[in-house]
């Protein structure tokens, strides 16, 4: 029993011999650095089979039911009921159904919302005791 998929596998061991041939190229050959990191990818790829196994048994069988597969979440269901009701409809070829269906909302009315707008008057003498007021008017909202 086994905890998680091979795919960590790849990803531990590829990054081991990654850095493994990253490392070995500032010191070695070309060559003996490819072979320095496959064998680092081959020696890692099995170590993880052993830690997945060891994992699997720290765990226990009851906990791993708790851990999500890798297949939920994979499939998402684009059909609404409303889609299932008419699809039904058009097999049993009944017209009752189709007016039990709920009715579209009717939107003719629907205006948009118009806002005023805000100018700046053009006086350039304004007067401070009306700012001031204006100021304590929005400030107590």
């Amino acid at each position: 029993m086994r905890v998680g998929s091979i795919k960590w596998n790849f990803i531990v061991a590829g990054m081991i011999g990654g850095f493994t041939l990253l490392f070995s190229l500032m010191n070695n050959l070309f060559w003996e650095s490819l072979l320095r990191s496959l064998l680092a990818f081959l020696l890692f790829f099995l170590l993880m089979f052993l830690f997945r196994y060891l994992a699997g048994k720290a765990v226990g069988k009851e906990a791993l039911q708790h851990i999500p597969s890798e297949t939920k979440g994979r499939h998402v269901d684009l059909i609404t009921p409303e889609d299932l009701e008419y699809e039904r409809s058009q097999q049993s070829g009944e017209d009752e159904s189709r007016e039990k269906q709920p009715s579209r909302a009717d939107f003719s009315q629907f205006t948009a919302t118009d806002f005023p707008t805000i100018t700046r008057s053009n006086r350039e003498n304004i007067n401070p005791e009306e700012i001031a007021r204006a100021l304590r008017v929005f400030s107590d909202e």
